[in-house]
């Protein structure tokens, strides 16, 4: 008995009581959760409130902001003035604005200024850059403010040029473009953990999820050989993405996280603490397949020889390996790029020299031994922050923010006084003056500006800004009537769109352009732009242009290969906005051969072919449309062409049914406008062709509709013929009809509208009802209906048709025309045989 109550189930009284003991110790925990969870929330925002926002300068009326954009040869960097908030939820709580170039540094300091001191330029990534400290924190104002107390008379200016994320191969352009107009004295470059990577384009790509050597920046790739090669930053490459896997789809948790890291100060502490328990699931598994489709696609497979990769973890590990081949690249090109940094300064006479960030380390430390080893043999001088922060006996995380890796104010000051003390004891008290080597032969990229202009395409670099170079530029590209009129007015040239405005608003900036190009051929497209037909670019005004005096100016270039059209306009940066377009343009490139065909055949004397709403011209196995003067509809609608073959035969079989060939159209697809007119050129089919019916619609209705049918010159000489001979027409009424050699002849010497427009019918009986066509057995005739125009045409006031008839033998026929609706406007019957 016992054993067998052991064996059974509590009775439903005692289970009852457990889950009611369990569910009541769960809720309590779940509550004392939820406290300790409110009260750690609490507690961080007591502990680190949010600082009110900093008062800067109201920004002028009429300042153009926005966000990202695009510079030529450096990539993206912020917009001019654009202001922005950063925080970590825990440390720091900045708002940030841009200066008038871009950087998060005071407004830039006139060259001329810049010249007669003693200047010196930082150049680095985020550490630089630093969003997270205020801009009178910032290491260049402090390096600044230390020079005026400690030596006044040395007159030490000091300007910083950072972009996060970036390497030393991605900041030449920071120097090339911007630094070296300001003649410095001194330029430091600042180093820290993550620019080896940064250096190496396969390694940052990877990273950042882009194929390799398709990077926004500017960077370098090294081959099998150890050969390194700059290469100028791709507009294209945020759209040239690794396949994606798997593992890099977003999962519940993933979404989880991220939103409560952004809403909790708790959750982004427990985030930076626990990272192993709340890394976010995606992240790891992204970065190894991206790796593993690296190497099974074998490019840069060199790199990892044949070796697949199974965590994170590994990659880690090979990228820090000395004898990894990744290891050997990651350094190979941050030593080609220091070379090229110290070739710059040799060349230009700039004294040079590196701060290792306190995140190196010091003498000891792998990561700064190998540094110091490489500018150790191209005669870089390292001063080290950390040995700096030893020798003064401060404590390193006093560097740093707490929960964030980037310098402190503590630690942007530690790093200006270690610059000042490589100063002090550099420069002996006098600012230093090295001997440039025009000599040193330099690959100079090009950063700035270019404007397409009829003499050619000029540059204008973006510090200092050369608002002469750009009036020039456009009085230049107006001077000549612009390509296409809208909003805007476009310039096209060879190689490049230049577009321009005379009086332009803060809304007419603030738009984007977008520019699409329809190539003559598709395979001339990037293989992931061929499935949509054309290339697509967006930019800003600010990174193509430039305004002054209330003028504007921008550029864009063109491709190399053959093109057919373009369409180019802005949109509102608007998610809510209904209609995104402001305004929009295409331009066909056939268009001036058009204009040019037109203005021959008008020239010369020849009539249109089809007058109508459009005058049609028919030459050389086209048709030219023309309307001199055209609207909007005109422009806009679009326009039907059906083409009617001699043989039906020559017909596709999905055509046959309709007999005749569509070859519909809109304007700017086959044409375009030009000094207020219209124009479309359309290749005809290579059959013999009977008749052509076109004009244009709205909404499924007939705007205007035109016949020509292609034998009326023959139509004509039947009518001439028969009027020679002197006979009576067989049948008299609203038209004469000759029944001549199997066919009818309509003759009406002046004619109305009516006559023309108004459908005909005609009705034949024939002998044998077993002639008919099938499922004419009923009516008993055949229906050979027809209208005017497509089966004849008018000239000189008369309206002319020709009709062949059936083969069997006709026992009788009834023709006239008809009104929809209404019924017959005449009819006339003849009898054969009689």
């Amino acid at each position: 008995m016992t054993l067998f109550r052991s064996l059974c189930p509590p009775p439903p009284r005692n289970v009852r009581h457990i889950l009611r003991v369990v569910g009541w110790n769960l809720l309590f925990i779940l509550i004392g959760l939820l406290l300790i969870g409110i009260a750690g929330e609490l507690y961080l925002r007591l502990k680190h409130p949010a600082p009110s926002r900093p008062a800067y300068s109201p920004i002028a009326p009429g300042t153009i902001t926005t966000g990202v954009i695009f510079v030529p040869g450096l990539g993206y960097i912020y917009g001019p003035n654009f202001e922005f908030e950063v925080t970590d939820g825990l440390d720091f709580w900045t708002v940030q604005r841009a200066n008038s170039l871009g950087f998060l540094d005071r407004e830039p300091i006139e060259p001329a200024r810049a010249t007669e001191s003693c200047h010196i330029t930082i150049i680095g990534d985020s550490f630089v850059e630093a969003n997270e400290v205020q801009l009178s924190d910032k290491m260049q104002i402090q390096l600044e403010g230390l020079a005026a107390t400690e030596r006044p008379d040395l007159d030490v200016t000091v300007s910083a040029f950072g972009i996060r994320n970036t390497g030393q191969v991605n900041q030449l352009p920071l120097y090339d473009g911007y630094a070296r107009h300001l003649n410095p004295d001194l330029m430091v470059l600042v180093f820290v953990d993550n620019d080896p990577i940064d250096n190496s384009t396969v390694s940052a790509s990877l990273l950042s999820g882009m194929e390799p050597g398709n990077t926004s920046r500017v960077h370098a790739v090294m081959s099998s050989d150890g050969a390194v090669e700059l290469r100028l930053p791709n507009t294209d490459a945020p759209k040239r993405l690794l396949p994606p896997t798997p593992e890099s789809l977003p999962s519940w948790r993933t979404r989880f996280i991220k939103q409560a890291t952004k809403t909790s100060r708790l959750a982004r502490w427990l985030q930076l603490r626990l990272s192993g328990f709340l890394r976010l699931p995606s992240s790891d598994g992204e970065i190894v397949a991206r790796v593993q489709e690296l190497i099974r696609r074998q490019e840069h497979a060199w790199m990892f020889g044949g070796w697949i990769p199974t965590s994170r973890a590994e990659i880690d590990d090979v990228l820090l390996d000395g004898e990894s081949s990744v290891f050997q690249e990651v350094w190979g090109i941050t030593k080609f790029t220091l070379g090229q940094f110290k070739r710059r300064a040799d060349h230009d006479g700039v004294d040079l020299m590196i701060l290792s960030a306190y995140i190196l380390g010091d003498e000891g430390d792998p990561m700064f031994d190998v540094l110091n080893g490489i500018a150790t043999s191209l005669d870089i001088p390292v001063v080290s922050q950390q040995s700096y922060i030893d020798r003064q006996g401060y404590s390193t995380r006093d560097a740093r923010f707490r929960n964030d890796l980037h310098w402190s104010p503590t630690g942007h000051r530690w790093a200006a006084e270690a610059v000042w003390e490589y100063v002090e004891d550099k420069w002996n008290g006098e600012c230093p003056s090295v001997t440039p080597d025009p000599d040193v032969e330099i690959d100079w990229i090009k950063v700035g500006r270019h404007i397409h202009t009829p003499e050619g395409k000029i540059w204008s670099v973006p510090f200092p800004r050369d608002l002469d170079l750009y009036r020039e530029a456009y009085a230049s590209v107006v001077a000549d009537p612009p390509t296409v009129r809208s909003d805007w007015n476009v310039h096209l040239y060879e190689d490049g769109a230049t577009y321009t405005k005379d009086q332009c608003t803060a809304e007419d900036i603030e738009n984007s352009f977008f520019l699409h190009v329809i190539p003559e051929d598709v395979p001339d497209l990037p293989e992931s732009r061929r499935e949509y037909g054309f290339q697509s670019t967006t930019f800003h005004f600010l990174s193509r242009g430039a305004l002054f005096d209330g003028q504007c100016i921008a550029s864009m270039d063109l491709p190399s290969y053959e093109i057919a059209r373009i369409r180019t306009g802005q949109f509102i940066r608007d998610i809510d906005s209904d209609d995104g377009l402001v305004w929009g343009v295409d331009y066909n490139f056939a268009l001036p051969g058009i204009t040019d065909a037109v203005r021959d055949l008008q020239q010369s004397g020849i009539e249109p072919d089809i007058r109508s709403d459009f005058d049609v011209y028919i030459d050389d196995g086209q048709l030219l449309y023309v309307k001199e003067s055209c609207n909007s509809d005109d422009r806009d609608l679009p326009f039907f062409l059906h083409v009617f073959p001699e043989d039906e035969a020559d017909l596709s079989d999905s055509r046959k049914e309709s007999g005749f060939d569509n070859l519909g159209f809109e304007l700017m697809q086959m044409g375009g406008m030009h000094d207020g007119g219209c124009f479309a050129a359309v290749d005809l089919p290579g059959y013999d062709i009977a008749s052509i019916s076109t004009g244009q619609v709205v909404g499924g209705a007939e705007t205007w509709r035109a016949y020509h049918n292609f034998d009326f010159p023959e139509t004509l000489d039947a009518v001439q013929e028969i009027r020679r001979s002197g006979r009576e027409p067989d049948i008299r009424s609203n038209f004469d009809v000759y029944i001549d050699d199997g066919r009818l002849i309509y003759v009406k010497d002046s004619c109305d509208a009516d006559d023309r427009d108004l459908p005909f019918f005609l009705h034949v009986f024939p002998a044998d009802e077993n002639d008919l066509a099938e499922g004419r057995e009923v009516s008993g005739f055949d229906n050979l209906g027809f209208e005017l125009m497509q089966k004849g045409g008018m000239h000189d006031g008369g309206c002319f048709a020709t009709v062949d008839l059936p083969e069997y033998d006709i026992a009788s026929i009834r023709t006239g025309q008809w009104v929809r609706g209404e019924g017959e406007v005449w009819d006339a019957s003849i009898e054969f045989g009689r």
